[in-house]
């Protein structure tokens, strides 16, 4: 999970978005390098960011999906709440609506922590 802070404008919709005079969205996200560097060496299953892509905003070509969606991984985005997380310990539940044709869609995310 990557929390970049960006959660903080979701109640500002042009914030949150950021985009420019020519239509270009402005947010932060994983480089290529780090998407590979996670799956090749953390091993992991997926990947969540708290901003409206894993790509950053510019992006046009989308390279992180790429890197993830090759390995058949997830890729959560819009994330909320990040900040109440442990850097580590936790377990994610990700539990998505069936959309038969879709790429994507809605999902509900939850985090399980220790003791709780």
């Amino acid at each position: 999970m990557l929390r970049t802070g960006w959660a903080r404008f979701w109640g500002q919709p042009v914030r949150y978005c950021n985009q420019d005079a020519g239509n270009q969205l402005h947010f932060p996200g994983y480089s290529v390098e780090a998407a590979q560097w996670l799956v090749d060496q953390r091993h992991v299953r997926g990947i969540g960011i708290d901003t409206l892509s894993i790509d950053y905003g510019p992006s046009r070509d989308f390279p992180v999906h790429h890197v993830i969606n090759r390995h058949k991984h997830y890729a959560l985005e819009n994330l909320a709440q990040l900040d109440r997380l442990p850097p580590r310990g936790f377990y994610v539940v990700v539990a998505p609506m069936k959309i038969e044709t879709g790429s994507g869609g809605p999902a509900r995310v939850l985090a399980i922590l220790p003791g709780g």
